[in-house]
């Protein structure tokens, strides 16, 4: 009996040595740190791990940029050269080739204009202000008639307040522009007196020593535009304006009033 059970656990422990078992790889880094296993756990070295290689230009330099360089250079070592020796013949090398980039450029400045003329969206004197005399007529007519419309519209809410004193000879003329200004745009004008005296145009101008305060202006005629309903100041301008000086100011407020006293 014994002998019998001394085969079969031979038979086992054989049968359990030639048996082919699956073990999870070391990794990498561990594989030569592991200890001797045995040949029966024998495994080949991990695979080595492929090095990124280099990438290549996502594009070659354009030929144009070579060679604009190239001349770039070429032109600054000349004008060193003739600088530091100031010969007849590194003068004119120099020369010469500031002839043909001066060429180039001419060639450039052609195409420019030409391309200018035919693409209407890189025109500026058709996309601001135009630039011939018949053109620049029709602009300002135009650019006026809408300055205009925006002061009438901004009349229904706004007013101006004119600060002087009646030992300024600006403030006498500036007065009768202003009160022409109101004629015909609508736009009331309150006339306040630093010194309590009046103007011919202003007979009846308001004292108030609150509103002198707290505009305190730094010289005068001083021009405010003003929003009663929002009780909003902001300046127009100081000194003596002249009619459409005073109406492009005004009309470029209207397009955003922002109170700033």
């Amino acid at each position: 009996m014994s002998r019998a059970i001394n085969r079969v656990l031979v038979a086992t422990l054989l049968a359990c040595a030639f048996t082919t078992t699956t073990t999870p790889a070391p990794a990498a880094d561990d594989y030569w740190t592991q200890q001797r296993e045995g040949w029966f756990w024998y495994r080949e070295p991990p695979a080595p791990t492929p090095k990124p290689t280099p990438k290549a230009n996502a594009e070659k330099k354009r030929p144009e940029l070579s060679s604009l360089e190239a001349l770039q250079a070429r032109l600054e070592e000349l004008k060193r050269i003739a600088v530091m020796n100031p010969t007849d013949a590194n003068m004119t090398a120099y020369m010469r080739l500031q002839q043909t980039v001066m060429r180039q450029a001419e060639t450039f400045a052609r195409r420019w204009q030409q391309l200018v003329w035919t693409t209407p969206s890189l025109d500026a004197s058709v996309q601001a202000r135009p630039t011939n005399a018949a053109a620049i007529d029709v602009f300002d007519r135009e650019t006026q008639s809408k300055q205009e419309a925006r002061v009438r519209a901004l009349a229904q809410t706004h007013a101006l307040i004119f600060v002087f004193r009646t030992d300024c000879p600006y403030c006498h003329r500036f007065a009768p522009i202003l009160r022409r200004f109101e004629q015909t745009y609508g736009l009331r004008i309150y006339a306040v007196s630093l010194d309590g005296g009046a103007l011919p145009d202003f007979p009846d101008p308001r004292h108030d020593p609150a509103l002198a305060a707290r505009l305190a202006p730094e010289a005068v005629p001083a021009l405010y535009l003003t929003e009663p309903a929002r009780r909003s100041i902001q300046p127009v301008g100081f000194g003596l304006l002249a009619f459409n000086e005073l109406l492009e100011r005004i009309a470029t407020l209207a397009d955003a009033p922002e109170p700033r006293l």
